[in-house]
């Protein structure tokens, strides 16, 4: 089983930058009229705008199981230096425990399996900019997975 919020990531992309240049391009039209203040509270929108979608972090995630593996690909949407590529991948066998946590609005997702030095916790995958239908998936399947386990 194969879930990609592929889509969905490039419409957050550029709506971001879309709206991130628009408020840029008003500040300008607002400067050459010479509104300083407007300018100043235009600024002060886009600095809460890109402190939010950071704050969100909305990833691009590739979900992927197969007969013995599951493969997680996690990336930021939103970055301005580079793209952190991450990548996670765990036999069926070892997966211990998940856990899909939803705070502020946010789904995250937390993989903890089982290794020869013990238990070993993944920093947790941010779902935010996936639907509840896809995370629904990833629910059952890790579901499904933990059961077939026993």
């Amino acid at each position: 089983m194969e879930i990609s919020n592929q889509k969905r990531s490039k419409y957050i992309k550029r709506f971001f930058i879309l709206t991130g240049l628009i408020t840029v391009a008003a500040s300008q039209l607002l400067l050459w009229y010479k509104n300083e203040l407007a300018v100043i509270i235009m600024a002060i929108f886009f600095a809460l705008y890109v402190v939010i979608f950071l704050f969100a972090n909305f990833c691009f995630v590739f979900f992927s199981t197969d007969d013995s593996k599951v493969l997680i690909k996690y990336y930021p949407v939103i970055s301005f230096i580079k793209r952190n590529y991450k990548t996670i991948e765990f036999s069926r066998q070892t997966l211990l425990n998940f856990k899909i946590e939803k705070g502020l609005g946010f789904s995250d997702l937390t993989i903890a399996v089982k290794t020869k030095r013990g238990i070993a916790e993944y920093p947790s995958i941010s779902l935010a900019a996936m639907s509840k239908a896809e995370i629904e998936q990833i629910n059952s399947e890790l579901s499904e997975i933990m059961k077939n386990r026993i």
